[in-house]
């Protein structure tokens, strides 16, 4: 008798603590972060620190890895913004360890990194956001902020800071990318344009027209944008729709090069024919031009 009642607490503490195992690999599956046999390592978040700030969503590490912040994209340089949204990620950044927090994806096809990056408790790439010198901007699989970032960008627009105020111009489609091909360069890809959607809406953008300088026009098919999300307008051949990772892709065929790899502006209109935002590069030169208002577009 005296040896059953040594045992019988062994036995229901082995079995609770199988339970609790069991349990735990389960909240594990449901939440994607492994399998319910065996969890998949999750991969800790970096310390490090931060030697130069390129501009307001890419900088560069003292070991020389360069770090692209995720689910948002800052103004380019010489676009309205830049050396604001820059001198902010410096003054966030610059001369502090820093924490990457990472997602779906680790690198993107550049090699730099992807990363939510904290400065003690703040995340920059939100406070970038919530000051209107960045917009919500999302590529591929990586997800876990979505909702915030959304929020605090309609905050902003509704607030009318930075990028949204008065001096900004307020549209819901943005050219983000004019990407020519080099000849004299072996580039991996063909041709392409990628429009964000800027509203916290989806957007369908039948009927808008995107052309060149040359006059060369692509009416788009029936497709939607998600908020925060994009489309590529890739000038290879293909069926339009959702690629790889999410990434909605249509498909401008011509005969010929349609971006002038030198110097060309994109401008993009909606069905009525107003503007609604031109790229213009030079080079690797980006200027921009204010778009006439919808009343007096032709």
């Amino acid at each position: 008798m005296s040896w059953r009642r040594l045992w019988l607490p062994v036995l229901v503490l082995i079995g609770v603590l199988s339970c609790t195992s069991c349990s735990s690999a389960y909240t594990k599956d449901e939440r994607g972060q492994g399998a319910v046999a065996i969890a998949a390592p999750v991969v800790a978040d970096e310390l490090v620190q931060v030697k130069r700030v390129y501009d307001g969503d890419t900088i560069l590490l003292e070991d020389g890895r360069k770090v692209r912040y995720l689910g948002i994209n800052s103004p380019e340089f010489q676009e309205p913004f830049y050396l604001k949204a820059k001198r902010l990620n410096e003054s966030l950044v610059m001369g502090r360890e820093i924490r990457l927090e990472f997602d779906q994806e680790r690198t993107d096809s550049y090699g730099r990194v992807l990363a939510y990056v904290f400065a003690g408790n703040e995340m920059v790439n939100a406070r970038l956001v919530q000051e209107g010198l960045a917009q919500a901007f999302f590529i591929g699989p990586n997800r876990k902020h979505h909702a915030l970032l959304l929020r605090l960008q309609a905050e902003a627009q509704q607030h009318k800071v930075g990028m949204w105020s008065a001096r900004g111009r307020a549209r819901d489609l943005k050219i983000t990318t004019v990407h020519p091909v080099d000849p004299t360069q072996d580039d991996q890809y063909p041709s392409y344009v990628r429009i964000a959607n800027l509203s916290n809406a989806t957007i369908n953008l039948v009927g808008y027209v995107l052309s060149n300088e040359a006059g060369q026009r692509y009416v788009f098919p029936d497709v939607s944008v998600d908020p925060g999300y994009t489309v590529i307008v890739s000038n290879g051949s293909g069926t339009d729709g959702v690629a790889a990772k999410g990434q909605l892709v249509v498909h401008w065929s011509t005969q010929g090069p349609v971006w002038d790899p030198s110097e060309d502006t994109a401008f993009l209109k909606d069905p009525n024919g107003n503007l609604e935002d031109t790229f213009h590069y030079k080079g690797k030169r980006v200027r921009r031009s204010a778009p006439r208002s919808k009343s007096k577009a032709r």
